[in-house]
């Protein structure tokens, strides 16, 4: 593949000072001893797909440390698990918990806005029901592959992201539902735990333990977003990056990114679907034409692959992006204003390593 010059860097600078910023954040020692201490009292693991949609940041919507919960993400929250590569990230997630003697809880999702249709689902095309059964087909596959004994070790639930309000709806296996922002802020750790354990009986004490500190953070941010009154622009899609692959931990700023995992067989369609959100904002003048849009690209490394699958991984980026870049070309309006960034995230700082084309 040619080399693209960067023709603006506006696009580029931002995403480049965001991921240092983060990349601090993540390992400064305070960081750190959080996360080392939050994991000692709720070590389940937690495995969350959802959307593309850069606003469903579920460390913020839930008071939890960054790097406790781990996300994978697609357009539309559509995932198979009959898809290999979707299968070996998973089970990679699922076995790294086992062998550390952790139980490990799958969180799959779909998001919508009671405020406008349109602030909802742009990867599901708006249709909240496609994309809540999607969901709840998820969670079956989950079930099916993990077991669905009481107290097993593997847990696969469906919740809800209502974006407006960032609150979460929690489904149980037997169509009952616990919406948060119907709960009473003033509700105690002990009357949110009965609402769980009422909701899902068949789930591990243990794990449940874990589960509900997310849902003690949610009912209190939701009273924090009530509160802050966040005017219409911050609910609206103006996203102008498109981000394709994995390592985007750090980059979950509203409305800036839509984030797509390769994990079906679809994913260049869903770059293609990325591509026309981002023309749509860049046409209604959600985004400014002079700064850009840009298709970002990488994938994550761990330090105990080494350099060999460092290199490997680069090689992805490569693949992926000429695979992408074909796939816009077929929008040739927004061609024009396309700039490419790529790189290798090392999961130990979330610190981005460009690399060149």
């Amino acid at each position: 593949m040619n080399k693209r010059k960067i023709i603006s860097e506006d696009v580029i600078n931002y995403v480049l000072r965001i991921n240092k910023e983060r990349s601090l954040e993540y390992t400064d020692p305070s960081a750190q001893m959080a996360r080392q201490l939050y994991r000692g009292k709720h070590p389940t693991e937690i495995l969350v797909q959802k959307c593309m949609d850069g606003r469903l940041n579920l460390s913020v919507f839930t008071g939890t440390p960054p790097g406790i919960i781990q996300p994978f993400r697609n357009v539309g929250g559509k995932f198979d698990l009959g898809w290999p590569f979707f299968q070996e990230v998973t089970l990679d997630g699922v076995q790294y918990g086992i062998n550390k003697g952790r139980q490990c809880l799958s969180i799959s999702s779909y998001h919508f806005s009671v405020g406008d249709h349109h602030r909802g689902c742009a990867g599901f095309g708006y249709d909240t029901e496609g994309a809540k059964a999607a969901a709840f087909d998820l969670r079956d596959q989950f079930t099916k592959v993990f077991g669905s004994g009481a107290g097993r070790p593997v847990y696969a639930l469906t919740i809800g992201i209502e974006t407006d309000a960032e609150s979460l709806i929690f489904h149980g296996n037997e169509g009952e539902s616990l919406d948060l922002a119907q709960v009473d802020p003033q509700s105690t750790s002990e009357d949110l735990n009965r609402l769980l354990t009422k909701l899902y009986p068949d789930m591990a004490s243990e794990m449940r333990r874990d589960l509900l500190p997310l849902v003690v953070g949610n009912v209190a941010h939701i009273a924090a977003v009530k509160e802050e009154e966040k005017a219409p622009v911050d609910l609206e899609h103006r996203e102008q990056i498109i981000a394709l692959g994995r390592g985007f931990d750090w980059l979950h700023e509203p409305n800036r990114a839509l984030i797509i995992g390769p994990y079906s067989h679809e994913w260049p369609s869903a770059v293609k679907t990325a591509g026309t959100i981002v023309l749509g904002n860049l046409r209604a003048g959600r985004i400014p034409e002079k700064s850009g849009v840009l298709l970002l690209v990488s994938a994550l490394w761990r330090s105990e692959e080494r350099e060999v699958g460092r290199r490997l991984k680069e090689q992805k980026v490569r693949y992926l992006a000429e695979i992408a870049l074909e796939e816009l070309k077929a929008i040739p309006e927004l061609h024009q204003h396309l700039k490419v960034l790529a790189g290798v995230v090392d999961a130990d700082t979330r610190k981005l390593h460009t690399i060149d084309l």
